[in-house]
C-alpha cells in the first residue's frame, strides 16, 4: 500500500512538473511554430502554399488548430489530399497527395490539364506527352467526364483526335470520323468495335448516336 501510494505521488509530481513546463514553455514562445518541412508538393506552387502557413508562423502549437490547416491547403490547385502533422517543439510536417495529370483540355484560347476523375490542374502541369481532347462550344461538365471515361477505358493512342461539343464526342480512327453520344459513349464505342469490320475505304464518317443503328457518310454526303 506504501509503495502504491509512493508510487501514485510520483506520477502527479511528475504530471504536475510536465504541466508547468508546458506552460513556461508556451509562455516564453519556446513551443510556437517557427519552422514546417513540406513533404511531396510535386508541382503545387510554392507560393500558393507559403500563402496559407504564413499567418499560422508564431502561433503555439497546442493552439494550431490541423484541421482548419489541412483544409485550407486541400483547396489549392492540384491537391488531392493532405495530412499535417506536429513535430514539437517548433515544426508543422505536411505531406501531399497530389492530383496526376491525364489530359488536356483544349479550348482553343486556353489549355487545361485535368486528372483522370476531370479535376482541373494548374497550367504548368501541361505535358506534351499528354492526350488532348478539344472542347468545341460549352459542353457540360458530364460530357467531358464521359469523354474522359471513355478515353481511360480504351486506351486510345495519344495522337487520336478527341473532339468534344455538348451533343456529341468525335474520336477519329484511320481517317474515319467516330460521332457518339456522350450518354452513351461506352456502349457506342462497343458497337463501333463491331461495325468496324465493314467499313470501306469510301466511308469517312459513321455516327452511332441512333439506337441499332450506324448511320455511314461518305466524303460526298458529309
Amino acid at each position: 500500500m506504501k509503495n502504491l501510494l509512493k508510487f501514485t505521488s510520483a506520477v502527479v509530481v511528475f504530471a504536475v512538473l510536465v504541466l508547468l513546463g508546458v506552460r513556461w514553455a508556451e509562455r516564453n514562445n519556446r513551443i510556437n511554430l517557427t519552422r514546417a518541412r513540406i513533404d511531396n508538393s510535386c508541382m503545387v506552387d510554392s507560393v500558393e502554399i507559403a500563402d496559407v502557413l504564413r499567418p499560422y508562423f508564431g502561433v503555439s502549437l497546442l493552439k494550431l488548430n490541423t484541421d482548419s490547416l489541412r483544409l485550407e491547403i486541400e483547396n489549392l490547385t492540384g491537391v488531392d489530399s493532405v495530412t499535417v502533422r506536429i513535430q514539437y517543439p517548433e515544426t508543422i510536417v505536411v505531406t501531399f497527395a497530389t492530383g496526376k495529370p491525364a489530359f488536356v483540355l483544349d479550348y482553343g484560347l486556353q489549355r487545361v490539364p485535368v486528372t483522370l476523375r476531370g479535376e482541373l490542374l494548374p497550367v504548368g502541369w501541361i505535358s506534351s506527352e499528354l492526350p488532348v481532347l478539344n472542347i468545341v462550344g460549352a459542353p457540360d461538365g458530364s460530357v467531358i467526364a464521359s469523354a474522359i471515361n471513355l478515353f481511360s477505358k480504351y486506351g486510345f493512342d495519344s495522337s487520336v483526335p478527341i473532339q468534344v461539343s455538348s451533343t456529341s464526342i468525335v474520336v477519329t480512327q484511320n481517317g474515319v470520323r467516330i460521332v457518339i453520344d456522350p450518354d452513351r459513349a461506352l456502349e457506342n464505342w462497343r458497337n463501333w468495335c463491331t461495325v468496324s469490320t465493314v467499313v470501306t475505304e469510301q466511308i469517312n464518317e459513321v455516327d452511332l448516336r441512333f439506337r441499332h443503328q450506324a448511320v455511314m457518310r461518305s466524303a460526298e454526303e458529309t
